[in-house]
């Protein structure tokens, strides 16, 4: 199998059709949305390309696992009133990726993995993963970059915790993977509304498990969050080296898994 879906034949995929239940699709899902003045319009879909190689790099060649191609176009509703950005509706993109999803079924996939680069797509993810599971029987498994974390004190806890959109993680990993395209001149400390919640209300939050329906700009009035600042070229290579890694183990734990425990 090649780690590339688009690399095989319709001949390939059909002789190993019998070994395809063993096997891994990956689903790369991002976005195209503005992210401020530093950083590309890309920025969501770029990483999301970019981690992919950086994983194939450490994937063993004989485990069974292909790659589809970035989705890259997703839904970014909050951020549609800020110029650049491109968005499904919800219907859409869970329709878009359900049907996917199906054609990999119908062509004798058991074992889905999406991978999400953009934290609007979460939603549609989740909903998808459950559609195909109910439909067709599949092991469909969800995750994000951003999920697997960080390595321990590479930054602050207020900034992983509050800089969710072009803050120093997005930056970091933009500095190392595209640094030619990261307007250095533009970067700067981006306050949340998240950070004033913090101090002033008990449980209220933008995001996170207590949180509200927002538009990027409610958090600020350029649309992006995060002191962008401390970011490093380093500091992205740290992240993308960690969550690469976790990515890795999660494929495995897929691969592993019981498909006989699905009833």
């Amino acid at each position: 199998m090649r780690p590339c879906y688009e690399e095989m034949t319709s001949e390939e995929l059909a002789a190993g059709r019998a070994m395809l239940e063993a096997a891994v699709a990956v689903i790369p899902i991002a976005a195209v949305e503005q992210h401020g003045p530093h950083l590309p319009l890309g920025t969501d879909a770029m990483l999301a390309d970019a981690m992919v190689e950086t994983v194939l790099a450490m994937l063993p060649a004989e485990r069974p696992v292909t790659f589809l191609p970035t989705i890259r176009i997703g839904k970014s509703t909050e951020h549609t009133r800020l110029s650049g950005t491109l968005s499904h509706d919800w219907r859409t993109a869970t329709t878009a990726l359900i049907e996917i999803g199906e054609g990999l079924a119908s062509n004798g996939f058991r074992r889905l993995v999406i991978v999400n680069a953009h934290g609007g797509n979460t939603p549609v993810m989740d909903t998808a993963a459950l559609e195909l599971r109910k439909a067709y029987g599949v092991l469909a498994a969800t995750c994000s970059w951003l999920r697997f974390g960080i390595p321990d004190g590479l930054l602050p806890a207020t900034e992983v915790a509050t800089g969710i959109h072009g803050g120093a993680v997005e930056t970091s990993l933009m500095l190392h993977f595209r640094p030619e395209l990261v307007r250095t001149g533009a970067v700067r400390d981006f306050a949340s509304l998240q950070n004033e919640l913090d101090g002033s209300a008990k449980r209220l939050r933008a995001h996170g498990r207590l949180g509200f329906g927002w538009m990027a700009e409610d958090l600020n009035p350029v649309g992006v969050v995060g002191n962008a600042t401390l970011a490093t070229a380093d500091i992205g290579a740290a992240i993308a080296d960690y969550q690469a890694k976790a990515f890795v183990e999660f494929l495995a734990d897929v691969l592993a898994f019981d498909l006989s425990r699905l009833h």
